[in-house]
């Protein structure tokens, strides 16, 4: 980490950082004063009505003509920063008066302690305590650049060599004293030199995280845009290449078995293209949903699974195998995205077995949660890359054992939307046994609030 020692933060942060810091330090300066005003106003009216001689009774004399003088001197500072920041701009001139106005408020919090510190003894050097505590509190609440340090460390050690003579005739006592000053005013130079490099540091991390967040902004506004074109410039030629390939296909009677099988696979990849194209569109949805425009309804699983499993043994044959719960089970869900999760998940086990082992789908509730299993007795999932399996574009895709190809997103997509609904997925697989996913999801209860 850089010390900011005699040098400012670099160039393309400056600017923002010190209208940044001299906002900040003013908000301290009208809240500081006001409490400050507080505290002494309730103390002197408490000397007042209660006749206590507090200049005898901590020994140190003007102590309380002190706290007079400040009831009158504070509320000044209070309405100038008031105004500042209802009137903050960043421009150089207001930023100028507004931290001049920092510093002489901090001129003026040292004053109260140098006078009190003489005040208290013949011998400032063994009573210093106020100086040194305004001295911290100056450090730690204000952030100054190194010559506004400078400046302030200057006027209080001049101010401080100025006063002491008229307290102390000795020429060693003299020395000694203001040798104590100059190392408290070298220790406050070093401390609040720390403070502004760890408020320079921590802004520069900032901005550079704002920046990297508006890079991601715009890349994601950037896919969007290419996601779109992909959607409606490219569905259309594809729609045409298929139709014109089912056109040919009419003519059948007249095209060889070559011509037939080249549209065969002409269709077959529109196909596979609109499969991709719809996979991209449905993982960029998802990114930009929200549980507040989600549309989940109040479903009862087991007649919704009932209907999915339906409609697979009706339109593939496969073997399909669905035990119901005894008791009903509702959860909140979109029907149609959690209906692709379904379709994914027993395509998947589907694709990887082998004819004739069914797919098994079963219901479970533990917990006020709905577990929905979709196991098959397929190929599994080698170890390796079940940590990979719900990446985008995983590198764990793999061919079906009848060769059907694989994008890697669909994974990614069920484990996009099971996350939307609350919920999420798990997998369990040994190679050449099977795989078994599990669904999670929060029961009607849970959902109830966030669904509205």
């Amino acid at each position: 980490m850089k010390i900011y020692l005699f040098s400012p933060i670099e160039t393309p942060n400056r600017a923002a950082f010190r209208a940044d810091y001299v906002f900040s330090n003013l908000k301290i300066v009208k809240s500081f004063s006001l409490i400050y005003f507080i505290v002494i106003l309730a103390f002197r009216l408490f000397i007042y009505y209660s006749g206590f001689n507090i200049d005898k009774a901590i020994n140190v004399s003007g102590f309380s003509a002190s706290l007079y003088t400040s009831i009158y001197v504070i509320p000044v500072f209070y309405i100038l920063s008031y105004l500042l920041i209802h009137n903050f701009r960043q421009e150089k001139n207001i930023i100028a008066i507004s931290q001049a106005l920092v510093v002489l408020f901090s001129l003026y919090l040292l004053s109260r302690g140098m006078i009190n510190t003489f005040n208290a003894a013949h011998n400032p050097r063994n009573t210093m305590t106020m100086y040194m505590l305004w001295l911290v509190i100056i450090c730690i609440l204000f952030v100054f650049e190194y010559y506004e340090t400078l400046f302030v460390i200057a006027i209080s050690i001049s101010s401080f060599a100025f006063l002491l003579p008229h307290y102390l005739t000795d020429q060693g006592e003299i020395f000694k004293n203001n040798f104590v000053a100059a190392t408290l005013l070298c220790v406050f130079f070093f401390a609040s030199r720390y403070v502004f490099t760890y408020r320079a540091t921590h802004f520069s991390q900032l901005k550079t995280i704002q920046e990297k967040n508006q890079q991601i902004e715009n890349a994601i506004h950037l896919k969007d845009e290419i996601l779109g074109i992909v959607a409606h410039d490219l569905r259309n030629p594809l729609s045409a290449i298929e139709s014109i390939a089912m056109l040919m296909e009419l003519d059948s009677d007249i095209l060889d078995d070559n011509i037939l099988d080249n549209l065969m696979m002409i269709k077959a990849s529109c196909e596979k293209a609109r499969f991709i194209i719809n996979d991209l569109i449905e993982v960029a949805r998802n990114d930009n949903d929200n549980i507040d425009n989600f549309g989940v309804e109040k479903a009862e699983v087991n007649g919704f699974l009932s209907e999915i499993v339906a409609e697979w043994e009706q339109s593939s044959g496969a073997k399909l195998m669905f035990r119901q719960t005894d008791e009903p089970i509702y959860v909140w869900i979109n029907k149609e995205k959690m209906q692709r999760v379904m379709d994914n998940l027993i395509s998947n086990a589907i694709k990887f077995s082998v004819d004739g082992n069914p797919v098994e789908i079963f219901l479970k509730q533990f917990s006020g949660k709905c577990f929905i299993h979709v196991k098959d007795r397929g190929l599994g999932i080698p170890k390796d890359m079940i940590p990979y399996i719900f990446d985008r574009f995983s590198r764990a895709s793999r061919k079906g054992i009848r060769g059907e190809d694989s994008v890697g997103l669909g994974l990614s997509i069920v484990r996009q939307i099971i996350r939307k609904h609350g919920g999420d997925i798990t997998v369990d697989s040994v190679e050449k046994q099977g795989t078994t996913f599990t669904i999670m999801l929060p029961q009607s209860s849970v959902l109830l609030s966030a669904a509205g």
